[in-house]
């Protein structure tokens, strides 16, 4: 693996960990609100807040072939 493809596997994941700690934060503080306000969670809210979680996880699993694009692309 030459270093600008472990830099580009190295950005990517940063991204993908981005996109995984905002999902979290949004799930978190719904719930908190949700709990300090005494009212019901609502699935649909919370399946719209988890989609950064499901794009971070999509961003992980393809990880290399996305960071071999990445890397492709800079060498142009």
């Amino acid at each position: 693996m030459n270093p600008s493809n472990r830099t580009a596997i190295t950005v990517v994941r940063l991204v993908a960990a981005g996109f995984l700690v905002v999902g979290c934060l949004n799930l978190v503080l719904y719930w908190y609100q949700s709990h300090r306000d005494h009212t019901a969670l609502n699935l649909w809210r919370g399946l719209y807040l988890s989609i950064p979680l499901v794009i971070g996880v999509a961003i992980l699993v393809k990880g290399s072939a996305i960071a071999r694009r990445v890397d492709e692309y800079l060498d142009e």
